[in-house]
């Protein structure tokens, strides 16, 4: 353990293993958007917003589970957070050169849209988990993807000696590189941000995962 692994905090949505009541979506691109490379570019201005459904909708029906009616402040799409324009605004206030706040809506379960979210699109992913001191799968070769090979990790822990070189601005936010999760990580000055998002997110310190997710 390093000071860096007591600074950040994973940002990920809430496990719901044993809820069948008030479950939370798992955002899915409809059709239209799917087509878009929004995961990792900013589209042009004027573009019209994300449009995100619940994936699990089916899987709901199938097994009785019951979504929320008013969705929490932060949602997920895969392991990206999806935030409301207040979080947003929290946001803004920090100087993160590579985050795009891409504007989205949600329609729920029941066909009402809910607007004023914002996909959070990270332009480059900072590879920064220490192949040393963590705790990955070395028997067998990691996904090679757009030049990247991305391991499994079961217990991270970061890399001081390329945090030091990365100026604070560039990694107050980010999402892990090298990492088939693609967690995102929020240094702590701005993970109270998400902790003040209710339980649309859980805020979990690097030393914490995955023993208390």
């Amino acid at each position: 353990m390093n000071d860096f692994d007591n600074q950040y905090f994973f940002v990920l949505q809430p496990r719901d293993d044993e809820k069948t009541v008030d479950v939370l979506p798992f955002l899915t691109p409809d059709e239209s958007t799917a087509k878009l490379p929004f995961q990792y570019e900013v589209l042009p201005v004027g573009s019209k917003p994300l449009v995100f459904i619940n994936g699990l909708k089916e899987m709901g029906k199938k097994y009785g589970y019951s979504f929320v009616r008013t969705p929490p402040s932060v949602l997920f799409a895969g392991n990206h957070p999806v935030v409301s324009g207040e979080i947003r605004d929290k946001l803004l206030k920090f100087d993160l050169p590579n985050l795009a706040l891409q504007p989205a809506m949600y329609i729920d379960d029941w066909g009402k849209w809910h607007e004023d979210y914002w996909y959070m699109t990270f332009l480059d992913r900072l590879d920064c988990w220490d192949r040393q001191a963590s705790d990955y799968e070395q028997g067998i070769e990691p996904i090679r993807l757009g030049g990247f090979e991305l391991y499994q990790i079961y217990r991270f822990s970061l890399d001081e000696d390329v945090l030091k070189k990365v100026p604070l601005t560039e990694r107050t936010i980010f999402q892990m590189g090298g990492a088939q999760e693609g967690f995102v990580v929020a240094h702590q000055s701005v993970a109270a941000v998400f902790r003040s998002a209710g339980n649309g997110a859980q805020v979990l310190s690097i030393t914490d995962y995955p023993d208390k997710y």
